[in-house]
């Protein structure tokens, strides 16, 4: 028989978060967080970017992206259990942003290139595990205009 291992699961939701945000699926993407989560964006230099929580994150993050098409990957992890019921991990992503200037001549720039960690912390609930914070920083950030 197959068992689904808690750190299956979590690498599933950290999957389901970036396939969501690639097909701009705001709303599901936000289903992902515990209702108290914050998401915090750093630069290259450590400084804050910006902070949303989970009920912010549909709206926010969406009008940021726009006519942009996202693309996440993700990279090696490190998941480490703190509780039975809570866990903690970094994974190495790379996101990119790709606007048709063409179509949307407003776009702030043509793409952008970002390469980094997520600092997450994860939260079993009563509907599986969900993400109760995130912090994104950044080893390099491009952008093309």
């Amino acid at each position: 028989m197959t068992t689904h291992s808690d750190i299956d699961q979590i690498r599933e939701l950290k999957a389901r978060y970036c396939r969501f945000a690639d097909a701009k699926q705001w709303d599901e993407v936000a289903d992902l967080f515990t209702e108290d989560a914050m998401m915090r964006f750093y630069d290259v230099d450590g400084g804050l970017l910006n902070q949303v929580t989970a009920a912010q994150f549909a709206a926010e993050i969406g009008e940021r992206v726009g006519a942009g098409q996202p693309i996440h990957h993700l990279f090696s992890h490190e998941i480490e259990f703190t509780t039975a019921t809570t866990a903690k991990g970094v994974w190495a992503m790379e996101d990119l942003i790709f606007h048709d200037r063409k179509a949307h001549p407003d776009a702030p720039f043509d793409s952008m290139h970002g390469l980094g960690h997520y600092h997450d912390t994860y939260r079993k609930t009563p509907d599986g595990w969900r993400i109760s914070g995130s912090e994104l920083t950044r080893l390099r950030l491009q952008f093309v205009r």
